[in-house]
């Protein structure tokens, strides 16, 4: 049984990714809570590491997986945060959060996975975001992060492939969320311009973005290396 590691799996579309690989995998969550993990089934093949990961100077957790379990099939860099704001009302500290978790956590997580697993080859794959393709108003920190992430991912596909490591990276849409929900049930008029543009007239679900990582973790993807999956029903080619 092939283990695979998900940063952030314990809520969300971390949540979906985690369920998604439970049935036939080993899956370990890192994240500071266990969230609603408790709530999926497969609750044998779940394990929880409890970790601050915007200490981005630890990957600790990564020796300790591998040293338990082996070498670890694929890694999930799932967790991040997101920041509202314009370019010039977000102060130096937010900044450095938003850096710390969504690019260098992610920096050094890959960094050690790779060397790790030098003789035995891996996968990885890299939440950005369609703000990772396009700028998304009033979330220039955000922005900033997710754009790095592809540059990141673009990066280690190269360095990595003598290893036989593989790493992409998938840019989801808007997405059907609890909280996606309440944000425009206030402002329905926002909902109906952000579907109109979407070309197949809907938001995704969380199991669109697991799917997704699934198959670029996968045998099937093997030649597939260095990419930034669009998942938002073709929103960022729309008009």
């Amino acid at each position: 049984m092939k283990t695979i590691v998900i940063t952030g799996g314990n809520k969300g579309l971390g949540l979906a990714q985690t369920q998604r690989f439970l049935s036939d995998h080993r899956v370990v969550v890192i994240a500071r809570s266990k969230g609603e993990l408790d709530t999926l089934p497969h609750q044998e093949n779940l394990e929880f590491v409890e970790q601050d990961l915007s200490q981005w100077r630890d990957t600790q957790w990564l020796d300790s997986v591998y040293e338990k379990w082996g070498p670890i099939g694929g890694l999930v860099n799932n967790a991040g945060m997101h920041l509202k704001k314009p370019v010039w009302e977000v102060s130096g500290d937010e900044l450095e959060n938003v850096l710390d978790l969504n690019v260098k956590a992610m920096f050094t997580a890959c960094g050690r996975y790779v060397a790790l697993h030098e003789e035995h080859g891996g996968a990885i794959v890299n939440l950005s975001s369609m703000g990772g393709l396009m700028a998304l108003a009033g979330a220039a920190a955000y922005v900033t992060a997710k754009t790095a992430v592809i540059g990141l991912t673009r990066s280690i596909a190269v360095d990595a492939a003598s290893r036989n490591i593989r790493c992409n990276a998938v840019c989801p849409g808007f997405i059907e969320t609890n909280m996606t929900r309440a944000i425009l049930a206030k402002d329905p008029a926002r909902r109906d311009k952000i579907e109109g543009r979407i070309p197949s007239g809907q938001f995704g679900t969380p199991a669109d973005i697991a799917d997704a990582i699934h198959f670029l973790l996968g045998d099937n993807a093997r030649y597939v290396n260095g990419i930034a999956l669009p998942v938002d029903g073709g929103y960022s080619i729309g008009f």
